[in-house]
């Protein structure tokens, strides 16, 4: 199974997070389909129980009488990394697909165009142009280099109106699209805003990873090396409050370097120096599940015995990270925002993901997810306003008023409206060649005992390596 692929971005998705809530062990084992109210669709109750009864017209760009268009905008095509975010595309045709099997949305079925931002900058501004013209929404947008979001919100809807594009984005990495007012993150990660993109920023962190390691380990005994994504200033502005929040928190720092996504494992050998010279406890990686695998070879190969914590968020929850890593990535951990594939059985959601996209990934699966809010919406649309009442205004409108979405347990309670997210994360780890749980080992839950640690710095200035 084809799990997260990043090319260089994983520091931030599940550090630089808000609090939403708070208790141990929360989540729901939960198999039914997903009720109306959770952004379920069927054809006899719920919002679509208006079908029979109401002639459907052309209401908005990308809404006929019979359909709704939605683009996704990826990563795919790029040469440096061909496929990237090809998981983003595939997720969301496959919800398209679950969601049409069960009845469609505002007694319509849902069309997926596809649009390739080639990790460029033009490519993906042009691809908002074009969905302007033709699609209700942007569902499921991957794009590193997304950072202009003038065409989405400044596209005009049926009636000439500048109401704007909605963005429901699986993965924000620049400011721009992380404080515009019609982008909406199923993952909230960024910080304050309003942001000019220079100068101090406040970022919220969860501290559920840390807290797990110093009650297992000492909070004096780690101290570590850490290497950070540097081939974006998208991606060290995403990385830096989370790696900065660490050591206030009582994770001492051994040394700090830059890495890029283009390495290969012999760029390591200074890392793992390093490791070496201090005798580190810790070590973390933010770069894509490559970099860690690099790591650790590169630390086998040297000989390293005295790291206690391997580090990695959720782009180390690939298979290939075991595939390509084998005895040497024995023991990593790995933390996620969404429950885990491993769960299947376990949450109705998941189970329908798996079930229409059997080989999803990480991207996938947060698409998936950005379909789900995207139906939420829809749906209380058409329950206050009825089927023609979908509009642009409308459905940004339904997103900012929506602050407990959950994909019927998939993820926990996040504020999208108020784009804030959650500190409950599940903790995974490489134990015989498997991804295991380890925080909490019930399936369907998650850990929210940690904190939102508030830290205020200029991202760029904070990079040392």
């Amino acid at each position: 199974m084809r799990r997260a692929r990043w090319l260089v971005f994983g520091t931030a998705l599940v550090v630089v997070l808000t609090s939403c809530g708070g208790g141990k062990k929360v989540g729901t084992a939960a198999t039914s389909a997903p009720s109306a109210a959770a952004g379920g669709a069927t054809t006899t109750s719920g919002p679509n129980a208006k079908c029979s009864t109401t002639l459907l017209t052309g209401t908005e760009i990308g809404v006929t009488p019979k359909t709704i268009t939605v683009t996704v905008v990826a990563d795919t095509g790029s040469t440096i990394r061909p496929g990237l975010f090809q998981g983003s595309v595939d997720g969301v045709k496959a919800w398209a697909k679950y969601r049409n099997a069960n009845g469609g949305l505002a007694c319509r079925q849902v069309v997926v165009k596809s649009a390739d931002s080639k990790l460029s900058p033009d490519d993906a501004k042009n691809s908002i142009t074009a969905a302007c013209g033709n699609s209700f929404a942007l569902v499921g947008t991957t794009a590193l280099f997304l950072n202009d979001m003038t065409a989405a919100q400044q596209c005009k809807d049926k009636r000439g109106a500048a109401s704007g594009l909605p963005d429901l984005a699986a993965l924000q990495t620049n400011h721009q699209e992380q404080c515009s007012p019609v982008s909406f993150a199923v993952l909230p990660t960024g910080g304050s805003c309003p942001y000019s993109g220079s100068g101090p920023r406040t970022f919220p962190v969860a501290t559920t990873a840390f807290d797990y390691y110093f009650k297992k380990y000492g909070a004096n005994t780690l101290h570590g090396v850490w290497v950070i994504p540097a081939d974006l200033p998208s991606t060290i502005a995403a990385s830096m409050p989370g790696f900065r929040a660490s050591q206030q928190l009582g994770l001492k720092l051994d040394a700090e370097f830059g890495g890029s996504g283009l390495s290969q494992q012999p760029a390591y050998t200074p890392f793992v120096q390093a490791i070496k010279q201090h005798k580190s406890t810790y070590a973390r990686s933010g770069l894509d599940y490559k970099g860690t695998v690099f790591l650790r070879k590169e630390a086998a190969v040297q000989g390293v015995n005295t790291v206690k914590v391997w580090d990695c968020s959720v782009q180390c929850y690939d298979k290939r990270l075991i595939g390509e890593g084998g005895n040497a990535v024995e023991g990593q951990y790995v933390w996620s925002n969404v429950l885990p594939f491993e769960d299947k059985g376990h949450n109705a959601t998941l189970d329908s993901l798996l079930q229409y996209d059997p080989n999803a990934d990480g991207f996938g699966a947060t698409s998936f997810v950005a379909g789900e809010l995207f139906a939420q919406a829809v749906n209380n649309i058409v329950t206050n306003d009825g089927p023609n009442g979908l509009t642009r205004k409308a459905l940004v409108t339904a997103l900012n008023g929506i602050h407990d979405f959950t994909a019927g347990g998939f993820l926990p309670k996040t504020d999208i409206g108020g784009r804030r997210g959650s500190v409950c994360l599940v903790g995974m780890q490489v134990r015989g060649g498997k991804f295991v749980r380890i925080d909490p080992t019930t399936p369907g839950q998650f850990d929210c005992s940690g904190k939102a640690y508030m830290i205020t710095l200029d991202p760029q200035n904070a990079f040392k390596g």
